[in-house]
């Protein structure tokens, strides 16, 4: 799931007059104003994706036993109707209108982090066509505030693509959870993601996911961790929050420019899920998630892989070794490749094999 970073929108506030036609004033500087009406530049969605694989559906209950079930997965799974129990689901069925009244009603009065695409980003959440910044503004806004940019927009066409991205539930709407609980996660403090039409580019995370659609329709195209050389992947430092995504541009691939892409599409698993239905994505498994309708609700789970929260944090080793290497003349790059391929890569022969048990060290194979 990605964000996006903060800019200098913080303190973003409706104007007084309280259309949402006229736009919010920009706290970084004097007479700047982020329009939320529509643009003009936002074009239908081209369909570019090659045939791919169905994602596996399980039909099964909410319950404890599930997260070990997950867990034991090395690939996606689609949950069709695993919440579909949940009071807010029934209220996103019944309209778009009940679904935010449910909000406004166990809204705690937090501020939510809002995004809006730039026209030419054609509703996608991703870097301008030259990388040099991202396709979207941000701003901090109470939740009631942008619940009603949202409700303004429904039937609109040509509307811009807005969200408030990963909100804490415990902090937003702090009684979500105990009215819609998730029996197989309990502990696990779930997030929220509000918005109309907006497609996140691909991207992945290190814990387990479970994802969640509470209101509209979610569109999810997933890679497997061994499609990055694909996917074309933007700088790991320099991203919208944190994960890391594909520079493609998803509504309209330049496949002169990324060959490759048509590969990781070939490769591709795709499912659309529906108010009440779940995905499980695996850690690292590349992700592009795309919410289609007017108003749309995702809540979802991150939980940590066991022994993570305390053993050294892998993407962490990733930088520090991209850091030392690089610099490394090409012969001394190949001798670590050979080293980190020995130890990590090649797993089918145990490196420490011929060593005894009480002094494998950190050779010692993790059960």
């Amino acid at each position: 799931m990605v964000g996006g970073r903060q800019g200098p929108l913080r303190g973003l506030r409706r104007p007084a007059c309280g259309a949402c036609e006229g736009g919010v004033r920009e706290a970084g500087g004097p007479g700047r104003r982020v329009r939320l009406g529509a643009e003009p530049g936002q074009r239908p969605d081209p369909r570019r994706h090659a045939a791919v694989t169905p994602i596996e559906a399980w039909s099964v209950a909410d319950a404890p036993s599930l997260r070990d079930r997950l867990q034991a997965r090395a690939e996606p799974v689609l949950l069709r109707g695993l919440v579909a129990h949940w009071p807010a689901v029934q209220a996103a069925r019944t309209s778009s209108a009940a679904l935010c009244d449910l909000l406004r009603r166990l809204d705690a009065g937090v501020e939510v982090m809002a995004t809006k695409t730039r026209a030419a980003a054609q509703g996608v959440m991703g870097y301008n066509e030259t990388l040099t910044d991202f396709a979207f503004v941000k701003a901090r806004m109470p939740l009631a505030e942008f619940i009603g940019h949202l409700q303004g927009y429904v039937g609109r066409p040509g509307a811009p693509s807005i969200a408030a991205q990963c909100a804490k539930v415990s902090e937003v709407i702090p009684g979500f959870s105990d009215e819609n609980p998730l029996q197989a996660l309990p502990g696990v403090v779930p997030n929220f993601w509000l918005g109309n039409a907006l497609t996140v580019p691909v991207h992945h995370d290190h814990p387990f996911n479970l994802a969640c659609v509470v209101a509209g329709r979610r569109r999810f195209t997933l890679f497997a961790p061994d499609q990055v050389g694909n996917l074309y992947i933007g700088p790991l430092e320099h991203t919208p929050s944190g994960a890391p995504i594909s520079v493609v541009h998803p509504k309209a691939p330049d496949f002169d420019r990324y060959p490759r892409y048509r590969e990781a599409l070939a490769a591709a698993r795709v499912a659309e899920l529906g108010p009440g239905d779940a995905l499980y994505i695996p850690p690292l498994w590349y992700h592009q998630v795309e919410a289609l309708d007017d108003v749309n609700l995702l809540v979802n789970y991150w939980w940590p892989v066991p022994g993570s929260a305390t053993a050294p944090v892998p993407a962490a080793a990733l930088m520090q070794a991209l850091q030392s290497l690089n610099a490394l003349p090409a012969p001394q790059r190949d001798a670590w490749a050979a080293l980190f391929g020995h130890y990590l890569v090649q797993r089918e022969a145990d490196p420490a094999a011929h060593i005894p048990p009480a002094w494998r060290g950190v050779l010692a194979r993790q059960p």
